[in-house]
């Protein structure tokens, strides 16, 4: 990789002030701050929401019963940071097309529409019960043995994050868990980390399994299967299943040997037979095509021709399902808010209440909350977050607004809208404006100056495979914007020609080869280190905890974590270290 013609060989104050932000913009990830409007602000932010048509009047009277925040987190922090740098002119027009358009190897926009293709998909089968209907039907195969239920489960786990990837399974596994724990009368600690291990160790195996293992192949033009999981799959499963007996050791008192068998019928909960077999086949059938057009002479086809089209098409299946099966939808609509082994996730069930709110704001004391219109079968309130008839709640006369518009598409495109509001939306804000700031530190000197110094460090394949598996995992994805900036960063330093050009890469190929697949492994396994935001996951299954009354404190985490992410990363690199002498 040559210099770019902008990027700077000298640090300077720019220099200085981008580390800085790239910095504080890491440590807000991992503890956000809220931070009150000023009164003066308040009320006219309000009125011109209102005057704009973005919010309704019910909406307007009931913001203005509660105190504005600016939150500054992984959604709002790295917008933030890339506005600010560009008004100091530290980046520039150039440093934001390279963030959002990339170069000749490194495309940001190819991992994010793979990533939100395959979400989509994984998170409307999910929608279906299929996920739900698999996990019960193992669970019932440990019968009344709390230890075997364990081992089934762990490889349940294994099995589905490999497929479907980390994020997927941990929207579905953990509101299972919850009911399982919950039902069984067992203590869900070991329960849920077990789940959280195995979802990130598994998705280094498939490329589509982890945005960050599409950013690998990307950067460095690797077939996904014989470039990528060819040596990414003994490296992810020995570490996991010499991490079974460990956690099994951690949490032995805590799996008893007997528990209470479940009894339900596992395929009662798929809510969608003729989606899930669509969907199942639709999810199948792209990763192969991905798989196979990887061995495409100069990746002819690139990753978004597979995927945009395939998230497309799960979308049209949604859509067209409500459209056509409208009764069918709200029937497994209203099953899935009535399961607890499926309940949405913290943030739909906090929209959810808020509606109710400003629905009762508009009743009179009494009045039924279930409403029915002359065309449509009764909705029940608490249905969906923005399930209400606006005939019957609004007055004749009220403009129409873009939350009114919102809750007529909710209303009328139910599974559709329960697929989109449980898409990791906010990934794509944070790792667009991630890579525009690592964009930057490249620009104003720091990638090369990182580059020199990690080439001094991996000047053999041993200390190249675990330098960067120590760094990655244990270092960078707790503490520079999860996995996903931690891996934007370390391919930035490998693909620099500080590295790339170094006297021990230049002398054996094996040291950047070693380098390349220690970074994939750490970049999955980091996700469970000692802060939850290693990953989007970790902050995820945090929040689907908190929600079902499992508290899992910031010290626990990073306790628990400890041997487990030691051992894996320990393990996984001597692997790589292995298959680096056999395979080369």
């Amino acid at each position: 990789m040559a210099m770019s013609a902008a990027e700077q060989e000298h640090l300077n104050g720019h220099s200085g002030l981008i580390l800085a932000v790239f910095c504080i913009v890491s440590i807000l990830v991992i503890w956000p701050v809220r931070i009150p409007l000023p009164h003066a602000v308040q009320q006219p932010l309000r009125r011109i929401l209102h005057q704009a048509r973005i919010i309704d009047d019910a909406d307007y009277e009931y913001l203005s019963k509660r105190p504005l925040h600016i939150s500054l987190s992984l959604t709002t922090a790295p917008v933030i940071a890339v506005i600010l740098l560009l008004a100091t002119t530290t980046i520039n027009g150039s440093t934001i097309r390279l963030g959002i358009v990339g170069d000749e190897n490194v495309k940001p926009y190819d991992v994010l529409v793979l990533f939100i293709s395959l979400a989509y998909i994984a998170i409307a089968l999910d929608g279906t019960g299929a996920l739900e209907a698999v996990a019960f039907y193992v669970s019932k195969r440990g019968g009344s043995s709390g230890r075997l239920l364990f081992t089934y489960l762990y490889l349940f786990f294994l099995m589905t994050a490999c497929i479907v990837g980390n994020d997927p399974l941990i929207l579905s596994g953990t509101p299972f868990l919850a009911y399982l724990t919950q039902h069984t009368g067992l203590e869900p600690t070991a329960w849920v980390f077990s789940e959280f291990m195995a979802a990130n160790t598994a998705s280094a195996v498939l490329v589509s399994s982890n945005p960050t293992n599409i950013l690998i192949t990307g950067s460095f033009g690797l077939n996904f299967l014989t470039g990528f999981t060819k040596w990414t799959i003994l490296p992810a499963l020995i570490p996991a299943a010499l991490n079974y007996p460990i956690i099994l050791a951690m949490f032995w008192k805590r799996i008893p040997k007997n528990i209470t068998p479940l009894t339900e019928d596992p395929w009662s909960k798929l809510r969608d037979r003729a989606g899930a077999i669509f969907l199942s086949v639709l999810l199948v059938v792209t990763v192969a095509v991905l798989v196979g057009t990887s061995f495409v002479p100069e990746h002819a086809v690139e990753v978004w021709m597979v995927t945009a089209p395939a998230g497309i098409l799960g979308f049209l299946w949604d859509l067209s399902s409500d459209w056509f099966r409208p009764q069918k939808q709200r029937e497994v609509i209203r099953r899935q808010s009535t399961d607890q082994a499926a309940e949405m996730q913290s943030l739909d069930r906090t929209r959810s209440r808020s509606s109710q709110r400003r629905q009762q704001s508009l009743h009179p004391p009494g009045q039924k909350e279930t409403i029915q219109s002359e065309n449509q079968p009764e909705i029940s309130a608490t249905q969906s977050p923005m399930s209400l008839n606006d005939k019957a709640t609004r007055p004749k006369n009220e403009r129409f607004t873009v939350s009114k518009m919102i809750r007529l598409f909710a209303q009328h495109f139910p599974a559709t809208t329960r697929t989109i509001r449980r898409l990791p939306i906010p990934l794509l804000p944070f790792a667009m404006a991630e890579f525009v700031l690592v964009r930057g530190l490249a620009q104003r000197g720091w990638i090369s100056v990182f580059a020199r110094g990690f080439a001094n460090a991996c000047t053999t394949p041993a200390r190249a495979v675990f330098f960067m598996s120590y760094v990655s995992a244990a270092f960078l994805c707790p503490l520079a914007g999860t996995n996903i900036g931690a891996t934007i960063i370390l391919v930035e330093i490998m693909r620099n020609p500080a590295f790339l050009q170094s006297e021990a890469v230049l002398r054996d190929e094996r040291v950047l080869l070693g380098a390349i697949y220690a970074v994939a492994l750490g970049s999955n396994i980091g996700a469970f280190s000692y802060t939850f935001a290693g990953s989007l996951a970790g902050l995820l299954w945090r929040g689907l905890l908190d929600d079902k009354g499992i508290v899992i404190s910031q010290a626990r985490f990073a306790l628990v974590n400890a041997l487990p992410l030691i051992m894996q990363s320990t393990v996984s690199g001597a692997v790589i270290l292995g298959q680096l002498y056999w395979f080369v």
